[in-house]
C-alpha cells in the first residue's frame, strides 16, 4: 500500500490534507514531490491571507521512524509559517505519539533515518568503489600480460621486435641526453653552491666534495633523469598508443593476429630498463662537472683536488645504489605511459586526460619508489 496525500482548497482560505497509505523507509519520489508541492502551494496561499489547515490521517495510514521524520519536518515547516491555522489529528494520535516524541526528543540519532542525502553518498560510494575496482581489475590484467609476454620473449629472443626496441632507445633515451645533462650540470651546481656557503662557514669547505657527490650519485641524478625521461616518454608512450587506440589500429593488429602487448608494450619496457642506466651514469659524469666547477670557483678547490678527494672518500656504492635504481625507473614509467595509452577511450579529449595521467603517475610512483629506497638503503647501512 504506497504512501499518498490529497489536498483540498475550501472557501479560498481552508485546505483540507488527507494522508494515506504506508509512510516508511520505501517512500516514493511521487509521495515526496506531493509533500514539496502541498507545503508551496500553502505557503503560496498563506502569504495572501490567513489560511486555515486542516490535517488527516486515513485509517488506512501508517509510518515507521523514518515516515515520521519526514511528516514531522514537514509540520514543522507549516507550524513556523505565519497566516497559518493549523488543526491536526497527526500528533496527537495515540498510535504514533512515541514515535512523534522520540523524533521531537531527538533521541534517535540522525544517521539512523534515511533521508535522501544518505541514499546519494551510498550511490557515490559505490561508484567509486566499483571505479577503482575496475581500474584494479585492468591494471592487474595488464600487468599480468606483460610479464607472460615478457617471459616468452626471454624464452624466445627472437619475439622481440629488435628494430623497435633500438628505435625506441633512440627516441626515448639517446635524444634526452642533451637535456638531462644539462640540467644535472645545473643541479650539480645548486647542490654545490648551496653546500659550500654553509660548509665555508665552519671552515669545512673540502667537504663539499663528498656532500656533493653522494648526494648527486645516490639520489639527484637518477631522480632527475627520470623524471625528464618520465615528462618525455610516458606522455609520448600513451599519447602514441592511446592514438592508435581511437583510430582502431590496435583493433587491427589483433584482428591480424599480432599480439599488441608484445608489438607495442615489449620494446618500450626493455628500451627504458635496459638503456636508463647508461642516461643516469652520463647525469652522474654532468653533476660532477658542475660541482666540480662551483667548489673551484666558490671555495677554491681545484679541479685535480676534487678528483682525488673524490676517488678516495666517496665510496663506488654511492654509486652503484643510483645506478641499479634506474631500471626499475625505467620499468615505472613505462608501464605506466603504456597503460595509460590502452585505456584511452576512443576521443581525443580521453588521449589528453590519460596522457595528463600518465606523467603525473609517473613522476609520483618514480619519488614514492625511491623514497622506499632510500630509507632501506639507509636502515642496512647502505
Amino acid at each position: 500500500m504506497q504512501a499518498d496525500l490529497r489536498v483540498s482548497f475550501h472557501n479560498a482560505n481552508v485546505v483540507d490534507i488527507v494522508f494515506s497509505g504506508l509512510w516508511d523507509k520505501s517512500l516514493s519520489k511521487r509521495a515526496l514531490r506531493a509533500l514539496e508541492k502541498s507545503l508551496d502551494s500553502i505557503l503560496n496561499s498563506a502569504q495572501k491571507q490567513i489560511l486555515q489547515v486542516n490535517i488527516t490521517l486515513q485509517s488506512d495510514f501508517d509510518l515507521d521512524f523514518c515516515g515520521g521524520e519526514v511528516l514531522l519536518r514537514w509540520l514543522e515547516k507549516l507550524q513556523r509559517t505565519p497566516n497559518l491555522q493549523i488543526q491536526s489529528n497527526a500528533l496527537n494520535s495515540q498510535k504514533y505519539i512515541p514515535i512523534f516524541k522520540i523524533l521531537q526528543d531527538k533521541k534517535l540519532p540522525e544517521k539512523q533515518a534515511i533521508t535522501q542525502e544518505l541514499i546519494q553518498l551510498h550511490l557515490d560510494t559505490f561508484k567509486i568503489l566499483k571505479k577503482w575496482s575496475n581500474h584494479a581489475f585492468l591494471t592487474f590484467g595488464f600487468l599480468g600480460e606483460m610479464i607472460y609476454n615478457l617471459l616468452l620473449g626471454f624464452v624466445n629472443p627472437a619475439n622481440i621486435r629488435l628494430k623497435a626496441l633500438f628505435f625506441q632507445i633512440q627516441e626515448a633515451l639517446i635524444k634526452a641526453i642533451p637535456i638531462v645533462s644539462l640540467a644535472c650540470f645545473l643541479i650539480g651546481i645548486v647542490i654545490a653552491y648551496q653546500g659550500s656557503l654553509q660548509l665555508e662557514q665552519f671552515g669545512a669547505s673540502i667537504l663539499i666534495v663528498e656532500m656533493s657527490s653522494m648526494l648527486t650519485l645516490r639520489e639527484m641524478a637518477p631522480i632527475i633523469t627520470a623524471i625528464i625521461i618520465a615528462g618525455r616518454s610516458a606522455s609520448a608512450f600513451s599519447a602514441e598508443i592511446g592514438m592508435m587506440r581511437a583510430t582502431q589500429e590496435i583493433d587491427a593488429m589483433s584482428v591480424m593476429g599480432f599480439n599488441p602487448i608484445s608489438f607495442l608494450v615489449l620494446p618500450r619496457v626493455i628500451a627504458l630498463c635496459a638503456a636508463l642506466p647508461l642516461v643516469v651514469f652520463i647525469a652522474d659524469i654532468f653533476g660532477l662537472v658542475g660541482a666540480m666547477f662551483v667548489s673551484q670557483i666558490q671555495l677554491g678547490i681545484s679541479s685535480e683536488q676534487f678528483v682525488e678527494r673524490f676517488l678516495q672518500m666517496v665510496e663506488i656504492r654511492h654509486f652503484w645504489i643510483g645506478f641499479l635504481k634506474a631500471p626499475f625507473f625505467g620499468l615505472i614509467i613505462a608501464l605506466i605511459g603504456c597503460y595509460h595509452g590502452f585505456i584511452v577511450a576512443k576521443d581525443t579529449r580521453s588521449i589528453g586526460i590519460h596522457t595528463t595521467k600518465s606523467v603525473v603517475e609517473s613522476i609520483f610512483c618514480v619519488i614514492a619508489f625511491d623514497a622506499l629506497c632510500s630509507v632501506l638503503f639507509t636502515q642496512i647501512g647502505w
